[in-house]
């Protein structure tokens, strides 16, 4: 089903679109502003479709930003992830240390390895939070713990007596 047409509502004169959009310096900013500048012209009507395609948004990404411009003028039309903080983390500053001081100096509950899900049940302990076994593997990685183990022995090496042979031969035909 086809959309129904949009209009720019005159929150500011083409002009001064036209001004805003080229003196912006914030490239998504700018790239928002052109399309504005483009469907507010009163002289040449122009659909959502060509508009978005010449700036290069999906006819819905520019719906969403002309509605917005609509409603909110020009403030619509800036960038709002340049403000967002993001959400808190999942451990304090606190936590964060006592994990990394964990890691480093205790040994697991269970006497083995520190894994995710023993890093899980820890924080599942601490925080009354649910956390899967791949988010605390992450915070193993951030707490810059890495796994201290001797490499394996190859099965099939040489056992003592015949290395010390080997390395006689090698010396002597040296």
């Amino acid at each position: 089903m086809p959309q129904a047409p949009l209009k720019i509502k005159p929150h500011l004169a083409h002009e001064e679109i036209a001004r805003q959009y080229r003196k912006c310096k914030n490239p998504t900013e700018k790239s928002r502003w052109h399309l504005i500048w483009l469907m507010s012209n009163p002289e040449n009507e122009i659909l959502v479709t060509k508009a978005a395609k010449t700036v290069g948004f999906c006819q819905r990404w520019a719906r969403i930003l002309v509605n917005r411009y609509n409603k909110e003028g020009v403030e619509g039309l800036s960038d709002k992830r340049k403000n967002n903080q993001g959400r808190t983390a999942f451990l304090t500053k606190k936590q964060q240390e006592e994990l990394k001081e964990l890691l480093t100096n205790k040994r697991p509950p269970d006497g083995g390895l520190w894994t995710g899900p023993k890093v899980a049940q820890w924080i599942k302990k601490k925080t009354k939070k649910h956390i899967t076994t791949v988010g605390a593997w992450k915070w193993i990685i951030k707490s810059d713990f890495t796994l201290q183990v001797p490499r394996p022995k190859n099965i099939k090496s040489a056992n003592v007596k015949e290395t010390k042979k080997f390395k006689k031969k090698w010396i002597m035909n040296s």
